[in-house]
């Protein structure tokens, strides 16, 4: 498992896709559903399918509640850990459905944890 140009590319698609998620949603007040559909159709008019879809599932995790990313700066977190996960991850279940929200929850209660060590 080596760092490779594709993998980091993952990761800041995830982080930038997270963090608007969670600020669209949040500090925008449009809510999660809406925030997560405007990154999706940006992520799949702009970026390359191999970005696209894993920004459109780290999304998924910057639709997460208060409860689970009370901030900005812990989305950005959330972000960095999701985009981990599906860039050393990029093979497993490929092709089969639930991946992407899988990939999130996960994401999601791990950050959340990391979250509660420095609270």
């Amino acid at each position: 498992m080596e760092m490779n140009k594709t993998k980091v590319h993952i990761i800041i698609a995830s982080i930038v896709a997270t963090s608007i998620t969670w600020f669209i949603s949040h500090e925008m007040g449009y809510g999660p559903i809406i925030a997560n559909g405007v990154v999706g159709v940006i992520a799949a008019a702009l970026l390359p399918a191999t970005l696209a879809g894993p920004a459109y599932a780290a999304s998924f995790v910057g639709m997460s509640g208060l409860n689970v990313l009370p901030s900005f700066g812990v989305s950005l977190l959330g972000g960095l850990v999701v985009g981990l996960v599906l860039s050393f991850t990029g093979e497993i279940f490929a092709g089969i459905g639930g991946k992407g929200g899988t990939t999130a929850a996960l994401s999601g209660q791990i950050t959340r944890f990391i979250s509660n060590l420095f609270v």
